[in-house]
């Protein structure tokens, strides 16, 4: 969890966006007033970052190509829990907003290409 504040979520977050590559991602919500949802599962993680003016943390996805990406936002990050793997790209990346309501990205790289 990042106890540090803005400032080094920030660093983090564009840190770990250098080092996507090909990562797929799957995002999932779960609120009170919405309970558990897949907002997007096996898309390309495009970047994650923190906007410290808005107070906004974004989670850029793609489905690859040249189609339209999709931009998750978590307003007013209060706590983010992220959970290691034994690569560079962690696992999954939790993030809690001040009304409660958590976001899961659950993180893998994507399938090797086969050989000729």
């Amino acid at each position: 969890m990042f106890s540090g504040g803005a400032l080094t979520s920030a660093t983090y977050f564009d840190d770990l966006s250098r080092t996507l590559a090909t990562t797929q991602a799957t995002v999932e919500i779960e609120g009170a007033d919405l309970g558990a949802q897949v907002q997007a599962e096996g898309l390309v993680l495009s970047g994650i970052t923190y906007d410290d003016r808005d107070d906004l943390l974004v989670v850029g996805l793609s489905p690859g190509g040249p189609t339209e990406s999709l931009e998750h936002l978590v307003s007013a990050p209060q706590r983010i829990w992220v959970e290691s793997s034994d690569g560079i790209v962690p696992s999954a990346i939790e993030v809690e907003d001040a009304e409660g309501q958590r976001t899961l990205v659950r993180l893998q790289s994507a399938p090797a290409l086969p050989a000729e």
